[in-house]
């Protein structure tokens, strides 16, 4: 297999820096195990153990890595004979072609005998495990030659939808992967301010806010994931330092409690 180029453009890419250091690993693994035309079996199992012969990676790992490499745009899944096979986007501009033949069918060559591409309930994002939950949020390329007809039917619905976008954007307290973002949000099926109304919600928590808000997710993740559905922790009152992990503390040790929280405003804080 020849030597694969990794440009140092990388460092500086939006589809990169949308990936988890987890996928990002796997993308470069990607790079010197597919073909000489950028493909691969993307059977996860299959991925698992030709990335990561020395380490014990689950197949629902490599589910969730397919999912962020195609969401960022850098990979493409299509099937041939119901086999799901990878590949690479932008292959042809960084690597050098030396083989005269691919191991694996090109995407001209799919035969829709793939899951079809489907809106599904986000829960999906976090609790498929089978094949067809695995793929249904990933774009599939089908046989089928596209239609001649007018690519957008309802122009004024489409721009409403760019405005609605625009509305969750300025809101996301992180703006990294605006393209990637864009894309994730054209398969979310519930209103803008059902997400703007999750998006302040989740700003305020501590997930959010503690280190400089370091843990906030990207928003394509955020969108990709569901994750407008999640449930915030129920706030904790200064009364909570009287149970740990559901054992009260010693009547003397409460009382002590009680006087530190008075001397410092009373038991309500005020």
């Amino acid at each position: 297999m020849p030597n694969r180029i990794i440009k140092e453009t990388i460092c500086t890419s939006e589809n990169i820096d949308e990936l988890s250091s987890f996928h990002e690993v796997v993308f470069y693994r990607l790079i010197v195990n597919c073909d000489d035309y950028g493909r691969m079996d993307a059977r996860p199992k299959i991925l698992a153990s030709r990335l990561f012969p020395l380490k014990e990676i689950r197949a629902k790992q490599m589910e969730d890595a397919l999912r962020a490499l195609t969401s960022a745009d850098l990979v493409t899944l299509y099937y041939v004979a119901g086999k799901p096979i990878l590949q690479m986007n932008t292959w042809d501009r960084h690597q050098n072609v030396r083989a005269k033949k691919s191991k694996y069918p090109g995407p001209e060559q799919a035969d829709g005998t793939g899951p079809q591409e489907m809106t599904v309930d986000s829960s999906l994002h976090t609790s498929s495990s089978n094949c067809m939950q695995m793929y249904a949020d990933v774009p599939v390329i089908q046989s089928n030659t596209k239609s001649e007809s007018n690519p957008n039917p309802n122009p004024t619905r489409a721009g409403a939808r760019d405005a609605d976008f625009e509305r969750f954007w300025n809101e996301y307290p992180k703006k990294v992967g605006k393209a990637a973002a864009l894309k994730a949000f054209a398969k979310v099926t519930v209103p803008v301010s059902v997400l703007i109304e999750a998006v302040r919600a989740q700003a305020r928590s501590a997930q959010w806010t503690k280190d400089n808000g370091q843990y906030i997710p990207n928003p394509a993740t955020w969108l990709n994931q569901g994750r407008w559905e999640d449930k915030l922790p129920e706030a904790r009152g200064r009364n909570d330092v009287f149970q740990t992990h559901g054992t009260a503390l010693s009547p003397m040790l409460q009382q002590a409690a009680r006087e530190l929280i008075a001397e410092q405003g009373g038991e309500d804080g005020e």
